[in-house]
Protein backbone atom coordinates (compact mmCIF):
# COMPACT_ATOMS: atom_id res chain seq x y z
CA UNK A 1 0.00 0.00 0.00
CA UNK A 2 1.35 3.39 -0.91
CA UNK A 3 0.96 6.73 0.68
CA UNK A 4 -0.96 9.62 -0.72
CA UNK A 5 1.89 10.61 -3.02
CA UNK A 6 1.82 7.14 -4.54
CA UNK A 7 -1.86 7.57 -5.32
CA UNK A 8 -3.30 4.90 -3.02
CA UNK A 9 -4.07 5.17 0.67
CA UNK A 10 -6.83 4.11 3.03
CA UNK A 11 -9.02 7.02 1.93
CA UNK A 12 -8.74 5.95 -1.72
CA UNK A 13 -9.53 2.32 -0.86
CA UNK A 14 -12.53 3.32 1.23
CA UNK A 15 -13.70 5.61 -1.58
CA UNK A 16 -13.79 2.57 -3.86
CA UNK A 17 -15.82 0.76 -1.20
CA UNK A 18 -18.22 3.72 -1.01
CA UNK A 19 -18.73 3.67 -4.76
CA UNK A 20 -19.61 -0.03 -4.69
CA UNK A 21 -21.86 0.36 -1.65
CA UNK A 22 -23.84 3.32 -2.96
CA UNK A 23 -23.79 3.01 -6.74
CA UNK A 24 -24.26 -0.73 -7.34
CA UNK A 25 -27.84 -1.73 -6.48
CA UNK A 26 -27.90 -3.56 -3.15
CA UNK A 27 -29.75 -6.68 -4.41
CA UNK A 28 -27.07 -7.36 -7.04
CA UNK A 29 -24.77 -10.14 -5.77
CA UNK A 30 -22.55 -12.99 -6.90
CA UNK A 31 -25.11 -15.77 -6.97
CA UNK A 32 -22.91 -18.48 -5.48
CA UNK A 33 -22.20 -16.37 -2.38
CA UNK A 34 -25.77 -15.33 -1.69
CA UNK A 35 -26.26 -12.31 0.57
CA UNK A 36 -22.50 -12.17 1.26
CA UNK A 37 -21.76 -11.82 -2.45
CA UNK A 38 -22.36 -8.11 -2.83
CA UNK A 39 -19.38 -6.36 -4.46
CA UNK A 40 -19.01 -3.96 -1.53
CA UNK A 41 -18.94 -6.85 0.96
CA UNK A 42 -16.34 -8.79 -1.04
CA UNK A 43 -14.16 -5.69 -1.12
CA UNK A 44 -14.80 -5.28 2.61
CA UNK A 45 -13.48 -8.79 3.27
CA UNK A 46 -10.39 -8.00 1.20
CA UNK A 47 -9.96 -4.80 3.21
CA UNK A 48 -10.19 -6.81 6.44
CA UNK A 49 -7.45 -9.16 5.26
CA UNK A 50 -5.28 -6.21 4.22
CA UNK A 51 -5.82 -4.55 7.59
CA UNK A 52 -4.92 -7.77 9.41
CA UNK A 53 -1.78 -8.26 7.28
CA UNK A 54 -0.42 -4.76 7.82
CA UNK A 55 -1.38 -4.78 11.50
CA UNK A 56 0.57 -7.99 12.07
CA UNK A 57 3.57 -6.57 10.17
CA UNK A 58 3.58 -3.28 12.05
CA UNK A 59 6.34 -3.34 14.62
CA UNK A 60 6.52 0.18 16.03
CA UNK A 61 4.10 1.30 18.79
CA UNK A 62 1.80 4.24 18.18
CA UNK A 63 2.12 5.68 21.68
CA UNK A 64 -1.58 6.45 21.74
CA UNK A 65 -2.64 3.74 24.14
CA UNK A 66 -5.86 1.76 23.74
CA UNK A 67 -8.10 2.95 20.92
CA UNK A 68 -11.68 2.31 22.05
CA UNK A 69 -13.32 1.78 18.65
CA UNK A 70 -10.68 -0.68 17.48
CA UNK A 71 -10.77 -2.59 20.78
CA UNK A 72 -14.59 -2.74 20.74
CA UNK A 73 -14.63 -3.89 17.10
CA UNK A 74 -12.18 -6.69 17.77
CA UNK A 75 -14.13 -7.71 20.89
CA UNK A 76 -17.32 -7.83 18.82
CA UNK A 77 -15.62 -10.04 16.23
CA UNK A 78 -14.38 -12.42 18.92
CA UNK A 79 -17.86 -12.64 20.42
CA UNK A 80 -19.41 -13.29 17.01
CA UNK A 81 -16.86 -16.02 16.26
CA UNK A 82 -17.81 -17.70 19.54
CA UNK A 83 -21.50 -17.34 18.60
CA UNK A 84 -20.77 -18.86 15.19
CA UNK A 85 -18.88 -21.81 16.70
CA UNK A 86 -21.71 -22.39 19.18
CA UNK A 87 -24.24 -22.28 16.34
CA UNK A 88 -22.37 -24.78 14.19
CA UNK A 89 -21.78 -27.11 17.13
CA UNK A 90 -25.48 -27.61 17.74
CA UNK A 91 -28.37 -28.85 15.63
CA UNK A 92 -29.23 -26.32 12.95
CA UNK A 93 -31.93 -26.41 10.26
CA UNK A 94 -30.49 -26.78 6.78
CA UNK A 95 -31.71 -23.40 5.57
CA UNK A 96 -29.91 -21.65 8.43
CA UNK A 97 -26.45 -23.10 7.81
CA UNK A 98 -25.72 -21.01 4.73
CA UNK A 99 -27.14 -17.82 6.25
CA UNK A 100 -24.95 -18.33 9.33
CA UNK A 101 -21.92 -18.59 7.03
CA UNK A 102 -22.93 -15.54 5.01
CA UNK A 103 -23.72 -13.62 8.19
CA UNK A 104 -20.17 -14.12 9.46
CA UNK A 105 -18.73 -13.10 6.08
CA UNK A 106 -20.87 -9.96 6.01
CA UNK A 107 -19.73 -9.09 9.51
CA UNK A 108 -16.07 -9.55 8.55
CA UNK A 109 -16.54 -7.25 5.55
CA UNK A 110 -18.17 -4.50 7.58
CA UNK A 111 -15.64 -4.82 10.39
CA UNK A 112 -12.79 -4.64 7.88
CA UNK A 113 -14.07 -1.34 6.53
CA UNK A 114 -14.49 0.07 10.04
CA UNK A 115 -11.01 -1.06 11.08
CA UNK A 116 -9.42 0.35 7.93
CA UNK A 117 -11.10 3.69 8.58
CA UNK A 118 -10.21 3.72 12.28
CA UNK A 119 -6.57 2.71 11.82
CA UNK A 120 -5.66 3.55 8.24
CA UNK A 121 -6.65 7.12 7.35
CA UNK A 122 -3.42 9.08 7.28
CA UNK A 123 -4.43 12.62 8.26
CA UNK A 124 -7.36 14.82 9.25
CA UNK A 125 -7.31 16.29 5.75
CA UNK A 126 -7.81 12.86 4.18
CA UNK A 127 -10.44 12.11 6.83
CA UNK A 128 -12.43 15.16 5.75
CA UNK A 129 -11.99 14.19 2.10
CA UNK A 130 -13.62 10.82 2.77
CA UNK A 131 -16.49 12.47 4.65
CA UNK A 132 -17.13 14.77 1.70
CA UNK A 133 -17.09 11.82 -0.68
CA UNK A 134 -19.58 10.01 1.54
CA UNK A 135 -21.84 13.09 1.46
CA UNK A 136 -21.46 13.30 -2.32
CA UNK A 137 -22.39 9.63 -2.80
CA UNK A 138 -25.46 10.04 -0.58
CA UNK A 139 -26.41 13.19 -2.47
CA UNK A 140 -26.19 11.46 -5.86
CA UNK A 141 -28.43 8.65 -4.65
CA UNK A 142 -30.85 11.25 -3.24
CA UNK A 143 -31.05 12.82 -6.71
CA UNK A 144 -31.74 9.39 -8.17
CA UNK A 145 -34.59 9.01 -5.69
CA UNK A 146 -36.13 12.28 -6.87
CA UNK A 147 -35.91 11.06 -10.46
CA UNK A 148 -37.57 7.78 -9.49
CA UNK A 149 -40.40 9.65 -7.78
CA UNK A 150 -40.92 12.08 -10.64
CA UNK A 151 -41.01 9.40 -13.36
CA UNK A 152 -42.25 6.36 -11.39
CA UNK A 153 -39.38 4.43 -12.98
CA UNK A 154 -36.87 2.37 -11.00
CA UNK A 155 -34.01 2.67 -13.56
CA UNK A 156 -31.59 0.50 -11.60
CA UNK A 157 -33.41 -2.63 -12.79
CA UNK A 158 -31.91 -1.92 -16.21
CA UNK A 159 -28.35 -2.23 -14.92
CA UNK A 160 -26.49 -5.36 -16.00
CA UNK A 161 -23.11 -6.19 -14.47
CA UNK A 162 -21.28 -9.35 -15.61
CA UNK A 163 -21.02 -11.90 -12.80
CA UNK A 164 -23.83 -10.37 -10.73
CA UNK A 165 -27.46 -11.35 -10.51
CA UNK A 166 -30.33 -9.21 -9.37
CA UNK A 167 -30.96 -11.17 -6.18
CA UNK A 168 -34.69 -10.48 -6.37
CA UNK A 169 -37.12 -11.81 -8.93
CA UNK A 170 -39.02 -8.57 -9.34
CA UNK A 171 -37.80 -5.03 -8.86
CA UNK A 172 -40.55 -2.47 -8.50
CA UNK A 173 -41.03 0.85 -6.82
CA UNK A 174 -43.13 0.69 -3.69
CA UNK A 175 -46.09 2.90 -2.93
CA UNK A 176 -47.99 4.12 0.12
CA UNK A 177 -51.13 6.24 0.32
CA UNK A 178 -51.04 6.60 -3.45
CA UNK A 179 -47.51 8.03 -3.53
CA UNK A 180 -44.52 6.42 -5.21
CA UNK A 181 -41.78 5.59 -2.71
CA UNK A 182 -38.28 5.91 -4.19
CA UNK A 183 -35.62 3.43 -3.13
CA UNK A 184 -32.53 4.74 -4.91
CA UNK A 185 -30.02 1.87 -5.09
CA UNK A 186 -31.28 0.39 -1.82
CA UNK A 187 -33.25 -2.77 -1.33
CA UNK A 188 -36.36 -0.98 -0.04
CA UNK A 189 -37.73 2.53 0.57
CA UNK A 190 -37.19 2.03 4.31
CA UNK A 191 -33.49 1.26 3.89
CA UNK A 192 -33.21 4.16 1.47
CA UNK A 193 -34.77 6.64 3.87
CA UNK A 194 -32.77 5.41 6.87
CA UNK A 195 -29.41 5.54 5.10
CA UNK A 196 -30.15 9.07 3.87
CA UNK A 197 -31.20 10.11 7.37
CA UNK A 198 -27.98 8.64 8.72
CA UNK A 199 -25.80 10.68 6.36
CA UNK A 200 -27.91 13.84 6.57
CA UNK A 201 -25.75 15.50 9.32
CA UNK A 202 -22.58 15.07 7.26
CA UNK A 203 -24.20 16.57 4.16
CA UNK A 204 -25.51 19.49 6.24
CA UNK A 205 -21.96 20.23 7.43
CA UNK A 206 -20.56 19.93 3.89
CA UNK A 207 -23.22 22.38 2.73
CA UNK A 208 -22.35 24.89 5.48
CA UNK A 209 -18.54 24.77 5.63
CA UNK A 210 -16.76 26.99 3.13
CA UNK A 211 -15.53 25.01 0.12
CA UNK A 212 -15.42 25.24 -3.65
CA UNK A 213 -18.33 22.82 -4.04
CA UNK A 214 -20.59 24.14 -1.30
CA UNK A 215 -23.26 25.07 -3.86
CA UNK A 216 -23.37 21.45 -5.04
CA UNK A 217 -23.74 20.10 -1.50
CA UNK A 218 -26.55 22.58 -0.87
CA UNK A 219 -28.41 21.39 -3.95
CA UNK A 220 -27.91 17.80 -2.83
CA UNK A 221 -29.16 18.71 0.64
CA UNK A 222 -32.48 19.88 -0.81
CA UNK A 223 -32.70 16.66 -2.83
CA UNK A 224 -31.93 14.56 0.24
CA UNK A 225 -34.59 16.25 2.35
CA UNK A 226 -37.17 15.77 -0.39
CA UNK A 227 -36.18 12.12 -0.86
CA UNK A 228 -36.53 11.48 2.88
CA UNK A 229 -40.01 12.99 2.73
CA UNK A 230 -40.92 10.79 -0.26
CA UNK A 231 -39.68 7.62 1.44
CA UNK A 232 -42.82 7.73 3.64
CA UNK A 233 -40.94 5.82 6.32
CA UNK A 234 -41.33 6.47 10.03
CA UNK A 235 -37.89 4.93 10.59
CA UNK A 236 -36.33 7.41 8.15
CA UNK A 237 -38.01 10.42 9.76
CA UNK A 238 -37.00 9.44 13.28
CA UNK A 239 -33.44 8.71 12.16
CA UNK A 240 -33.13 12.07 10.40
CA UNK A 241 -34.66 13.99 13.31
CA UNK A 242 -32.29 12.33 15.79
CA UNK A 243 -29.26 13.26 13.69
CA UNK A 244 -30.31 16.86 13.18
CA UNK A 245 -31.15 17.34 16.87
CA UNK A 246 -27.71 16.09 17.94
CA UNK A 247 -26.08 18.25 15.28
CA UNK A 248 -28.01 21.31 16.46
CA UNK A 249 -26.67 20.96 20.00
CA UNK A 250 -23.51 22.78 18.93
CA UNK A 251 -25.25 25.46 16.88
CA UNK A 252 -25.87 28.97 18.10
CA UNK A 253 -29.40 30.37 18.06
CA UNK A 254 -28.85 32.15 14.77
CA UNK A 255 -27.90 28.96 12.99
CA UNK A 256 -30.80 27.09 14.56
CA UNK A 257 -33.23 29.72 13.30
CA UNK A 258 -31.64 29.58 9.85
CA UNK A 259 -31.99 25.80 9.80
CA UNK A 260 -35.59 26.03 10.98
CA UNK A 261 -36.38 28.56 8.24
CA UNK A 262 -34.75 26.30 5.64
CA UNK A 263 -36.79 23.28 6.75
CA UNK A 264 -39.93 25.40 6.77
CA UNK A 265 -39.35 26.59 3.21
CA UNK A 266 -38.66 23.07 1.92
CA UNK A 267 -41.73 21.75 3.74
CA UNK A 268 -43.90 24.53 2.33
CA UNK A 269 -42.69 23.77 -1.19
CA UNK A 270 -43.49 20.09 -0.66
CA UNK A 271 -46.94 21.01 0.67
CA UNK A 272 -47.75 23.11 -2.38
CA UNK A 273 -46.16 20.94 -5.06
CA UNK A 274 -47.22 17.52 -3.74
CA UNK A 275 -50.76 17.80 -2.34
CA UNK A 276 -51.59 15.25 0.32
CA UNK A 277 -47.99 14.19 1.05
CA UNK A 278 -47.70 15.95 4.41
CA UNK A 279 -51.10 14.65 5.43
CA UNK A 280 -49.96 11.12 4.65
CA UNK A 281 -46.81 11.67 6.71
CA UNK A 282 -48.88 12.96 9.62
CA UNK A 283 -51.11 9.91 9.31
CA UNK A 284 -48.12 7.60 9.74
CA UNK A 285 -47.85 8.85 13.32
CA UNK A 286 -51.39 9.86 14.24
CA UNK A 287 -52.84 6.55 13.01
CA UNK A 288 -49.98 4.43 14.30
CA UNK A 289 -52.30 2.43 16.53
CA UNK A 290 -54.16 1.16 13.47
CA UNK A 291 -51.09 0.52 11.31
CA UNK A 292 -50.40 -3.20 10.67
CA UNK A 293 -46.63 -2.57 10.63
CA UNK A 294 -46.82 -1.08 14.15
CA UNK A 295 -48.91 -4.03 15.30
CA UNK A 296 -46.27 -6.32 13.83
CA UNK A 297 -43.53 -4.53 15.78
CA UNK A 298 -45.38 -4.66 19.09
CA UNK A 299 -46.44 -8.23 18.50
CA UNK A 300 -42.86 -9.32 17.92
CA UNK A 301 -41.86 -9.10 21.59
CA UNK A 302 -43.66 -12.28 22.64
CA UNK A 303 -42.19 -14.19 19.70
CA UNK A 304 -38.74 -12.75 20.36
CA UNK A 305 -38.98 -13.79 24.00
CA UNK A 306 -39.57 -17.39 23.00
CA UNK A 307 -36.45 -17.46 20.81
CA UNK A 308 -34.33 -15.58 23.36
CA UNK A 309 -35.25 -17.99 26.14
CA UNK A 310 -33.74 -20.91 24.21
CA UNK A 311 -30.25 -19.32 24.27
CA UNK A 312 -30.25 -16.00 26.15
CA UNK A 313 -26.48 -15.67 26.63
CA UNK A 314 -24.94 -16.60 23.30
CA UNK A 315 -27.86 -16.57 20.87
CA UNK A 316 -28.78 -18.81 17.96
CA UNK A 317 -26.34 -17.47 15.32
CA UNK A 318 -25.89 -14.15 13.54
CA UNK A 319 -28.26 -13.91 10.57
CA UNK A 320 -30.20 -17.09 11.38
CA UNK A 321 -33.45 -15.45 12.50
CA UNK A 322 -35.14 -15.73 9.12
CA UNK A 323 -38.16 -13.72 7.92
CA UNK A 324 -40.21 -16.93 7.97
CA UNK A 325 -40.14 -16.72 11.77
CA UNK A 326 -41.05 -13.04 12.04
CA UNK A 327 -40.00 -9.61 10.77
CA UNK A 328 -38.91 -7.73 13.88
CA UNK A 329 -38.05 -4.26 12.51
CA UNK A 330 -35.72 -3.84 15.48
CA UNK A 331 -32.03 -4.55 14.96
CA UNK A 332 -31.27 -4.61 18.68
CA UNK A 333 -33.96 -7.18 19.38
CA UNK A 334 -32.78 -9.22 16.41
CA UNK A 335 -29.21 -9.10 17.68
CA UNK A 336 -30.38 -10.27 21.10
CA UNK A 337 -31.98 -13.30 19.46
CA UNK A 338 -29.06 -14.06 17.14
CA UNK A 339 -26.05 -13.20 19.34
CA UNK A 340 -27.51 -13.26 22.84
CA UNK A 341 -26.87 -10.84 25.66
CA UNK A 342 -23.11 -11.05 25.11
CA UNK A 343 -23.37 -10.08 21.44
CA UNK A 344 -25.82 -7.26 22.08
CA UNK A 345 -23.63 -5.90 24.88
CA UNK A 346 -20.55 -6.04 22.63
CA UNK A 347 -22.37 -4.14 19.88
CA UNK A 348 -23.77 -1.51 22.25
CA UNK A 349 -20.26 -1.03 23.64
CA UNK A 350 -19.00 -0.43 20.10
CA UNK A 351 -21.68 2.21 19.48
CA UNK A 352 -20.92 3.97 22.77
CA UNK A 353 -17.18 3.92 22.00
CA UNK A 354 -17.87 5.52 18.62
CA UNK A 355 -20.02 8.25 20.16
CA UNK A 356 -17.45 8.97 22.88
CA UNK A 357 -14.56 8.95 20.38
CA UNK A 358 -16.26 11.45 18.08
CA UNK A 359 -17.08 13.69 21.03
CA UNK A 360 -13.51 13.54 22.36
CA UNK A 361 -12.17 14.45 18.93
CA UNK A 362 -14.54 17.40 18.71
CA UNK A 363 -13.62 18.68 22.18
CA UNK A 364 -9.88 18.34 21.50
CA UNK A 365 -10.19 20.16 18.19
CA UNK A 366 -12.31 22.95 19.68
CA UNK A 367 -9.56 23.54 22.24
CA UNK A 368 -7.08 24.42 19.47
CA UNK A 369 -8.11 28.02 19.15
CA UNK A 370 -4.82 28.95 17.46
CA UNK A 371 -5.37 26.49 14.57
CA UNK A 372 -7.80 27.79 11.89
CA UNK A 373 -8.23 24.34 10.31
CA UNK A 374 -9.18 22.75 13.63
CA UNK A 375 -12.48 24.65 13.79
CA UNK A 376 -13.82 23.05 10.60
CA UNK A 377 -12.43 19.66 11.62
CA UNK A 378 -14.31 19.93 14.93
CA UNK A 379 -17.53 20.54 13.00
CA UNK A 380 -16.95 17.39 10.96
CA UNK A 381 -16.21 15.40 14.13
CA UNK A 382 -19.52 16.55 15.58
CA UNK A 383 -21.26 15.58 12.33
CA UNK A 384 -19.89 12.04 12.74
CA UNK A 385 -21.25 12.02 16.30
CA UNK A 386 -24.67 13.08 15.00
CA UNK A 387 -24.62 10.50 12.19
CA UNK A 388 -23.69 7.65 14.53
CA UNK A 389 -26.47 8.77 16.89
CA UNK A 390 -28.91 8.84 13.96
CA UNK A 391 -27.86 5.36 12.89
CA UNK A 392 -28.18 4.03 16.44
CA UNK A 393 -31.70 5.47 16.57
CA UNK A 394 -32.60 3.96 13.20
CA UNK A 395 -31.56 0.49 14.36
CA UNK A 396 -34.33 0.54 16.96
CA UNK A 397 -37.01 0.83 14.24
CA UNK A 398 -35.44 -1.07 11.37
CA UNK A 399 -33.72 -4.43 10.84
CA UNK A 400 -30.55 -2.76 9.61
CA UNK A 401 -28.31 -5.85 9.58
CA UNK A 402 -30.50 -7.45 6.94
CA UNK A 403 -29.78 -4.57 4.55
CA UNK A 404 -26.21 -4.16 3.23
CA UNK A 405 -26.26 -0.44 2.52
CA UNK A 406 -27.46 0.62 5.95
CA UNK A 407 -25.23 -1.77 7.90
CA UNK A 408 -22.17 -0.99 5.78
CA UNK A 409 -22.64 2.76 6.09
CA UNK A 410 -23.19 2.57 9.85
CA UNK A 411 -20.02 0.53 10.46
CA UNK A 412 -18.06 2.92 8.25
CA UNK A 413 -19.29 5.85 10.35
CA UNK A 414 -18.19 4.01 13.48
CA UNK A 415 -14.74 3.57 11.96
CA UNK A 416 -14.61 7.26 11.03
CA UNK A 417 -15.40 8.14 14.65
CA UNK A 418 -12.44 6.07 15.77
CA UNK A 419 -10.25 7.71 13.13
CA UNK A 420 -11.25 11.20 14.30
CA UNK A 421 -10.09 10.43 17.84
CA UNK A 422 -6.83 8.82 16.71
CA UNK A 423 -5.90 11.53 14.23
CA UNK A 424 -6.74 14.31 16.69
CA UNK A 425 -4.45 12.78 19.30
CA UNK A 426 -1.69 12.12 16.79
CA UNK A 427 -1.68 15.76 15.72
CA UNK A 428 -1.98 17.15 19.25
CA UNK A 429 0.66 19.78 20.06
CA UNK A 430 3.45 18.51 22.28
CA UNK A 431 4.53 20.41 25.39
CA UNK A 432 7.39 21.85 23.33
CA UNK A 433 4.95 23.31 20.82
CA UNK A 434 5.44 20.84 17.97
CA UNK A 435 2.77 18.50 16.81
CA UNK A 436 2.87 14.72 16.69
CA UNK A 437 2.07 14.49 12.99
CA UNK A 438 5.05 12.22 12.53
CA UNK A 439 3.52 9.55 14.73
CA UNK A 440 2.72 6.49 12.61
CA UNK A 441 -0.92 5.57 12.37
CA UNK A 442 -1.95 2.20 13.62
CA UNK A 443 -2.69 -0.48 11.08
CA UNK A 444 -2.29 0.38 7.43
CA UNK A 445 -1.62 4.09 7.11
CA UNK A 446 1.97 3.85 8.27
CA UNK A 447 2.93 1.08 5.84
CA UNK A 448 4.55 2.16 2.59
CA UNK A 449 5.51 -0.19 -0.21
CA UNK A 450 6.30 0.37 -3.83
Amino acid sequence: MTGRRGGIDATAILTAYLALLWFIPSPMVVQALGSAGGPSNMVGIAIFMAWAWFTVRRSEPTGLGVQPVRAALLALLVVMLVVYAHTMAGPLPGDEISVADSGLLRLLGMAGVALMAADGIASMERHVVLLRRLAFAAGVVALLGLLQYATSELYIDRIRIPGLVAGTSEWTLGSRSGFTRPSGTSTSPIEYGVVLGMTLPILIVCASVRSRYRWLYRAMLVAMMASIYFSLSRSAYLCAIAGVLVLALKWDNRRRLTALAFVTVVTAVMYVSVPGLLGSIQGLFSNAGEDPSIASRTGSYDIAGQFISSSPIIGRGFGTFLPKYWILDNAYLGLMIEAGAVGLLAFLTLVVCALVSARQARVDLEARTDDPAAADQAIYAHAILASVAAGACGLAFFDAFAFPQTAGCFLLLIGLAGAARRLTRESAPTPGGASDDHTPAAGTADVRTS
